[in-house]
C-alpha cells in the first residue's frame, strides 16, 4: 500500500490556504448528516447533554443535508466538484472521501431502520444503540481527522476511504 502522506513536498506542492477550506468543508455533510444518532435511546447526547450545545449550530444544518436537498447536493458534489479537472486534486479528494463517508453512514443508518423494524423496539435498545453511537463517534473521528491533516495542508489517508477516494480520482 502506498501512502501519499509519505511523498516528499518536492514532489507535491503543499496545500494553498483556500485548497485546505474548500477540503475541509464536504466534511460537515456527513458530521451533520451522523447527529441525529446520537438521540436513540441511550444515545451520545443523552449520556453527555454537554455535547449538544457544542453541535447545535450544526443541528441547525440538518434540513439542508436530508431529504432531496441532501440528495441534490451530495450528486452536485458528485458531479461538479469531483468530477471538473480544473479543482485542485486536494479538494476533489477531500470531496470524494466526505461522500464516501456519507455513503457509509447512509447504510448504518438503513441498516438501523431495517433492525428496528424486524425486532421492534428490542432493535433500538442495545444493539441499536451501539450501532448508532459507533457511527456517530466514527463520523465524528475521521471528521475531526481529516480536518487537522487539511489544516496542515496533507491528505486525510483514513485507511478504506482514502483508497476508494484515490480509485475514484486518478490525476
Amino acid at each position: 500500500m502506498t501512502w501519499r502522506s509519505n511523498i516528499t513536498p518536492s514532489e507535491r506542492p503543499p496545500a494553498r490556504w483556500r485548497e485546505r477550506l474548500w477540503g475541509s468543508l464536504p466534511y460537515l455533510l456527513p458530521l451533520v448528516s451522523a447527529l441525529p444518532l446520537g438521540f436513540v435511546p441511550s444515545g451520545l447526547f443523552q449520556s453527555l447533554p454537554g455535547l449538544i450545545p457544542i453541535f447545535l449550530p450544526l443541528l441547525h444544518l440538518l434540513p439542508l443535508v436530508t431529504g432531496w436537498l441532501g440528495m441534490g447536493l451530495f450528486f452536485t458534489l458528485l458531479f461538479f466538484v469531483i468530477r471538473n479537472g480544473r479543482i485542485a486534486h486536494f479538494v476533489r479528494f477531500n470531496t470524494m472521501q466526505a461522500l464516501l463517508l456519507n455513503i457509509a453512514l447512509f447504510l448504518v443508518q438503513v441498516l438501523l431502520q431495517v433492525l428496528g423494524r424486524l425486532l421492534g423496539s428490542l432493535a433500538l435498545g442495545a444493539v441499536g444503540s451501539i450501532l448508532a453511537n459507533t457511527a456517530l463517534l466514527g463520523v465524528m473521528a475521521v471528521t475531526l481527522y481529516a480536518w487537522s491533516q487539511n489544516l496542515r495542508g496533507r491528505y486525510a489517508e483514513v485507511p478504506v476511504l482514502s483508497e476508494a477516494a484515490y480509485a475514484w480520482i486518478r490525476y
